[in-house]
């Protein structure tokens, strides 16, 4: 019976999780990017489930997959965490920022704050997961993840201090944050 309300618990998880993430379509103004959004989100969700169920019998995890195809679809996921913000910076008008800066600072500006902010949470959690037997490199790895954390929001209050405009690079970080994660570790060909 626990098992039954278990499987119960992650699928509704997933679908929640889903759903949320799915809401930064609301972020391009319409409506229909918002399944977009959600078609994107199970694809990526669908192939995370099928590279570990194909890895995993038995409660044990096997090294049968391919190394190749996991780097490919490590450096792919690594890159759409890379380009996301820069796309949603550029067709969405939800960073108001000045016409004065050019599309070269803000597409630079974009990349070096997305760039540095993946840095600074795998960083993160390199140190709090690796190298955490040793106390000055959990107390360092929390550290960075708190100043990553503050990181976009600090950049956009310059801009925009709203609410809805901190909260929704917040939802751009969040998709950031996990197609990063997921790259990182595949990249790496880690469990």
């Amino acid at each position: 019976m626990s098992d039954t309300i278990f499987k119960i618990k992650q699928i509704a998880s997933l679908i929640i999780f889903v759903a949320v993430l799915s809401l930064m379509g609301m972020i391009t103004q319409q409506p229909v990017m918002v399944i977009a959004y959600a078609v994107f989100f199970l694809v990526v969700v669908a192939v995370m489930f099928f590279l570990m169920t194909k890895r995993q019998r038995h409660f044990e995890l096997s090294k049968e997959s391919s190394p190749l195809f996991h780097r490919i679809l490590g450096g792919i996921l690594m890159l759409l965490a890379i380009a996301i913000p820069v796309y949603i910076t550029l067709h969405s008008t939800i960073i108001n920022l000045p016409s004065s800066l050019g599309m070269g600072k803000i597409i630079g500006g974009t990349l070096g704050a997305t760039i540095a902010f993946i840095a600074l949470i795998l960083g993160a959690v390199y140190l709090i997961n690796t190298r955490g037997s040793e106390l000055v490199k959990r107390i360092i790895g929390y550290v960075l993840f708190v100043l990553g954390a503050a990181l976009p929001g600090i950049l956009m209050s310059r801009f925009d201090s709203t609410t809805t405009g901190i909260g929704s690079v917040y939802y751009v970080a969040m998709a950031v944050l996990i197609l990063a994660y997921n790259g990182f570790g595949l990249l790496l060909n880690r469990d």
